[in-house]
């Protein structure tokens, strides 16, 4: 019933009397009760009993009312955001922002004021919030005058500045998870923004390397307590708590080396023993350092974090007595200049249907026992070992977004239309699901690689640029089928249903397991699959034979396929599932999250076709 009262939807004043209630009156019901003749023996620990009641009770209404307040200035900070993007919008209209000087770029860092929240109500207000300097803007960033942010002093390479922007985004993706949304036109202004940043030199690494770092703050923001710690107030307290335990820890070394304290009683047995420490006093030395170890590293780690760096740099420009102060500026541009491992390691998981088919998951592990504790592996559920993300796929993905956008995107026909191939393999995209065509065009590209070494064209010499891109993308789509089905637009259960199909009806047509791979390849080419409309593999196996005929040479084969999955990439990535790609952070994250990310600053939707659903069922 507590647990109800903190998480539910609407609030009540009266709740933490509610609360109270329950604990004073519900858990004291052994007050009055003796339920044997040694409870009434029992009258001290009543009062130990009835002390921790009213600390709980006290601790359960300060609880509840922190917990409220919380919950409602975040709610507050991301609608200020999106309050303050729109009077921004009304005032500034459609002026585009200056990718160099960053003119004109009013995107919101930090609020330094909180308590200034609720007079943000029309564009006259926002002005006044800037004018005062209660709010910092990424134009503020990119003109403070200070050396730290210069690009002769220490910012040569323009990183501290950009961290203020990766900051400021990350906030819009931010707005997905509480409902707010921004304006149109904020969006597009957005989305010339990133376009500036992929007609440069590199420009898309530029791009995923700021997706890469706003999903570092989103990170901190859902599984970190660095937006607390690093509170103006809270930080405060937690220099005082590891002040406490740096003392305690001293203290207890010094007291049990003391040469002065061995004769006392407490410490002359058994803690001393023949002048040395004994067996518990080197315990309890080292539980304390332990203690102290484990506190000063998740300390380091804390102010050295993306999220403390944007906030003192926010303090740099806000306030000119640290601009002034060369000590104050030398230590934020070496914690700035010290750079953390990330968990996202710009890998691609991969999965291949025709090679792990047969797979099936160890008994010991995998059984009615351990599936009320682990989810269970399936038939079929196996990885390869993943491949590194490459330059040329976040090229193509960019390049590809530039072109078209997702606005005409059909599971891959576009990319059919754009290599004239569409009469001849648009069927091949015209599956119910998208899980379907996914699947399919796996087995498709898997033939066609197989087949690539037999005609010579891959011997001699190393793979094509569209032959990575395609390969390393139709197994990542695939895993992603297998492993994370929640990311994908279809509801997770019918993919998992389609997968379990398709790994079936590849053991009924390769019926040994032992079947080597040329052996399977052979097989698909002597079936008729013209009689096997239902079969996934066979279906898969259609356009790979199609390739060979209709394709004018082996270059223009991986082109098609190369463009086809990066498309299947973009059309993948849309969806309202913001929660979904939040569980998969701890572990390093999808690639796919951060295309999510790329598509959602620029407002791309995709309409759900049947089949498919764009909330997340975890949540439902």
């Amino acid at each position: 019933m507590l647990g109800l009262m903190q998480s539910s939807p609407f609030k009540v004043s009266h709740f933490p009397f509610w609360a109270a209630y329950l604990v004073v009156v519900l858990g004291s019901v052994d007050s009055y009760t003796a339920h044997s003749i040694w409870d009434i023996e029992r009258w001290k620990s009543f009062n130990v009993d009835s002390a921790a009641k009213c600390f709980m009770t006290s601790w359960m209404i300060s609880s509840y009312m922190d917990n409220s307040r919380t919950a409602i200035l975040c709610a507050k900070n991301f609608k200020l955001i999106s309050d303050y993007m729109s009077a921004e919008h009304q005032r500034n209209g459609s002026s585009d922002t200056n990718p160099f000087t960053m003119l004109r770029c009013k995107y919101l860092v930090i609020v330094v004021d909180e308590a200034k929240e609720h007079s943000l109500c029309s564009s006259e207000n926002c002005q006044k919030l800037s004018e005062k300097g209660e709010v910092i803007t990424v134009e503020k960033v990119w003109n403070c005058k200070g050396m730290l942010l210069s690009e002769s002093g220490g910012d040569r390479d323009g990183r501290l500045k950009d961290l203020c922007l990766f900051f400021s985004l990350f906030q819009f993706i931010c707005l997905r998870f509480v409902g707010y949304s921004l304006p149109q036109e904020a969006h597009k202004k957005l989305w010339r923004l990133i376009e500036h940043m992929l007609f440069e030199e590199k420009g898309y690494e530029r791009v995923f390397r700021v997706i890469k770092v706003e999903l570092v703050f989103l990170f901190d923001l859902l599984f970190t307590k660095y937006p607390v710690n690093l509170n103006p107030h809270r930080s405060r307290y937690r220099l005082l708590q590891l002040a406490i335990v740096v003392g305690a820890a001293l203290i207890s070394f010094y007291y049990l080396e003391s040469p002065s304290t061995r004769g006392c009683g407490c410490f002359n047995s058994p803690l001393i023993q023949g002048g040395n420490l004994s067996v518990p006093a080197l315990a309890t030395v080292l539980l304390m350092m332990s203690i102290l170890l484990v506190e000063l590293a998740q300390f380091v780690i804390m102010i050295f974090s993306e999220w403390a760096k944007a906030i003192h740099i926010c303090k740099y420009v806000q306030d000119e007595r640290c601009r002034k102060n060369r000590y104050a500026e030398k230590l934020i541009e070496i914690m700035c200049r010290v750079r953390l491992l990330k968990p996202w390691g710009r890998q691609l998981r991969q999965y291949s249907l025709l090679k792990l088919y047969n797979y099936s998951p160890w008994k010991c592990t995998n059984n009615r026992l351990t599936a009320a504790y682990v989810d269970p592996k399936r038939n079929g559920q196996d990885q390869i070992a993943p491949t590194n993300l490459s330059e040329q796929v976040i090229k193509a993905i960019a390049q590809s977004l530039m072109m078209n956008g997702t606005s005409n995107l059909k599971k891959g026909q576009a990319s059919l239309r754009l290599n004239d191939m569409f009469n001849q393999l648009s069927w091949a995209c015209c599956h119910e699901t998208t899980t379907h065509v996914i699947m399919v065009w796996h087995v498709a590209t898997t033939f066609c690689e197989h087949e690539a070494p037999l005609r010579g064209t891959q011997l001699s010499k190393e793979p094509g640029e569209h032959f990575g891109i395609a390969t390393k993308l139709l197994k990542y789509l695939a895993y992603l089928v297998a492993f994370t089905p929640r990311l994908l637009p279809d509801h997770p259960y019918r993919t998992q249903y389609i997968f379990r199909s398709a790994v079936s009806e590849a053991r009924g047509l390769f019926k040994e397991s032992s079947v080597s791979m040329d052996k399977r390849i052979e097989m698909l080419k002597g079936i008729d699959v013209e009689q096997c409309q239902e079969n996934i593999v066979l279906q898969g196996a259609k356009p790979g034979r199609q390739f060979a005929s209709v394709a004018a040479n082996e270059e223009q084969i991986w082109k098609v396929l190369a463009d086809f999955w990066v498309e299947m990439m973009l059309y993948v990535a849309p969806s309202n599932a913001a929660a979904a790609h939040a569980d998969y952070l701890p572990p390093g994250g999808e690639f796919v999250t951060h295309v999510w990310v790329l598509v959602s600053h620029v407002d791309i939707k995709k309409e759900p076709h049947d089949g498919e659903r764009h909330d997340d069922s975890k949540r439902n």
